[in-house]
């Protein structure tokens, strides 16, 4: 396939996403958008499915079986496309996204880790493992929503060395950005509360230590949060007040990937990260 060609499916799949990282990526050099969306579409196909296919089946059990294959075959070949160039067969159900991750691997050097973490949280939600504390969360995040984000400031550290685009990062990009991913993570959550409640109990990606002290559980806080706004409110001031703890910390990444990132670089990021940043206070003193 040719190489600009294979990126095209990614494109229209991050493109449709209306994803504010898409919209953000757009004030990337062409090479550097391909590249996003490569990556970006890829991890969103293995989300799309879990969220949407296997999660919305009215009986799991039967199929979960074959969905934790399904996952783990498409960080395999992910992993292998984006690593050596491995085309996987045009039967792979991720085919056009796998043949773009491929193509990245002609170009640039981007490192596999995210995917190993994004797979591992999507086998949880796969196998349904329980969310009780706050810790399962951190652990849950590290893939769903750390892993996407330390690819994106990855890519925007890109550089050419020997004849490939590389990373000038002085460390792994996910300890460069966890606490901005996770505060974002909270603030879309929290945005979204309400209307992933009526969605149903799978997608709310919260501990139950959270509904306890209210004395719901997710599967009670979902069938009365269209009725009862005064408990959203009070879920929403709980998550506000959880996600505090990473603030400072957040802020601080950012001041110093400004640093480490060429200036219009660090304003690609902080042009994302600053209205959920603003979001999050405006919860927080609203609330």
């Amino acid at each position: 396939m040719n190489e600009i060609k294979a990126f095209n499916p990614a494109i229209q799949i991050a493109k449709s996403s209306r994803s504010p990282m898409e919209r953000a990526a757009l004030a990337l050099d062409a090479p550097r958008y391909n590249i996003f969306c490569a990556t970006y579409a890829s991890m969103r196909v293995i989300d799309d499915f879990v969220d949407d296919e296997f999660l919305a089946l009215p009986n799991r059990e039967i199929a979960r079986e074959n969905a934790i294959k399904t996952v783990t075959h498409w960080r395999d070949i992910a992993i292998a496309a984006l690593v050596d160039g491995t085309l996987p067969p045009t039967t792979d159900p991720f085919h056009t996204t796998h043949a773009a991750l491929a193509a990245t691997s002609n170009i640039a050097v981007i490192n596999p880790e995210p995917w190993e973490n994004l797979s591992a949280a999507m086998v949880r939600d796969v196998v349904e493992t329980p969310m009780h504390t706050w810790t399962d969360f951190l652990a849950y995040a590290e893939g769903a929503t750390a892993a996407p984000a330390a690819v994106f400031i990855e890519i925007l550290a890109l550089r050419k060395q020997d004849g490939r685009l590389e990373s000038t990062l002085p460390s792994p990009s996910v300890e460069l950005i966890r606490n901005s991913a996770i505060l974002l993570y909270l603030v879309h959550i929290m945005r979204d509360l309400e209307k992933d409640a009526k969605k149903g109990p799978h997608l709310l990606t919260l501990p139950d230590e959270i509904f306890a002290p209210l004395g719901l559980t997710p599967s009670t806080f979902a069938m009365s949060a269209s009725a009862n706004l005064a408990i959203v409110d009070q879920v929403r001031k709980s998550i506000a007040e959880y996600a505090s703890n990473f603030l400072m910390p957040a802020l601080g990444e950012l001041n110093a990937l400004d640093e480490m990132l060429m200036p219009s670089e660090a304003d690609i990021l902080r042009g994302l990260c600053v209205p959920y940043i603003e979001k999050y206070e405006s919860f927080a003193t609203n609330i």
